[in-house]
């Protein structure tokens, strides 16, 4: 009996544990970002849609919270990124232009794909193939919030993917969903539970619904099918993350 006590003891500490990893400040930062910029280009699509300001305005909130966050756990990467985000953070607005409608300076927009490069690259390096199933649940999230970003941030732009430089193809979103497919197929088949394994079965098929148009940045009416799918696919990871906090 001690022994099995024991046991269930180590069990929850390894899943506390792994949670508090796989919501790490730095990932979840990522994760705001990524959630902002496709709520930043949306406002732009939608021609001023109030519910998508609304978005990136609370996002760019969330993101500045897990900057704070990061603080206490890497002081010296929380400042370098507060100097980058506080700098880019004051000129991500809108000027409207009659007949033309709500822009951003080609200069600013190459800056927030950059910092965005940059959160990608920096989380990229930390991934290995041993990454636990609730941190792989977070990092699929991730995956689809950094896709659909590239995705309205080329959609809302004039020239396109023309102006993307060596560093922005570092976010490849062929590769990346190609990848997600095998990770999701994967997780599907050693879910820990029933509930996990349905949210994950419907984020497949959410996925697989809008991944043509986020990766080749095609058929303009999918804007609204994109941001909806999108956030779907957070909630059902959030559900699946929920159970196994549960467990």
């Amino acid at each position: 009996m001690i022994g099995i006590f024991r046991n269930v003891i180590l069990v929850s500490l390894f899943v506390f544990s792994s949670l508090s990893q796989a919501s790490s400040p730095l990932t979840e930062h990522a994760l705001a970002i990524s959630q902002s910029m496709s709520a930043f280009y949306m406002y732009s699509l939608s021609e001023g849609d109030k519910r998508y300001e609304r978005d990136y305005l609370n996002y760019f909130e969330v993101a500045e919270q897990h900057l704070q966050k990061l603080q206490e756990q890497d002081a010296p990467l929380a400042s370098e990124l507060k100097i980058k985000w506080d700098k880019l953070r004051q000129y991500l607005v809108f000027e409207y232009i009659e007949d033309v409608g709500f822009v951003v300076s080609s200069q600013i927009r190459g800056q927030f794909r950059q910092y965005l490069n940059n959160l990608y690259v920096s989380i990229s390096k930390n991934i290995n193939s041993e990454t636990n199933f609730e941190e792989q649940l977070l990092l699929i999230t991730l995956d689809v919030e950094i896709m659909s970003a590239r995705f309205f941030d080329i959609s809302s732009s004039v020239s396109g993917a023309m102006n993307m430089s060596s560093s922005d193809r570092l976010i490849d979103p062929p590769k990346m969903a190609k990848e997600l497919n095998e990770k999701l197929l994967k997780l599907q088949n050693i879910s820990a539970t029933k509930a996990i394994g349905k949210n994950l079965r419907l984020v497949s098929r959410k996925w697989n619904f809008i991944e043509d148009s986020v990766i080749n940045y095609k058929e303009q009416s999918a804007y609204l099918l994109v941001y909806y799918n999108k956030k779907q696919i957070h909630k059902l990871i959030n559900k699946s993350q929920d159970v196994m906090a549960g467990i």
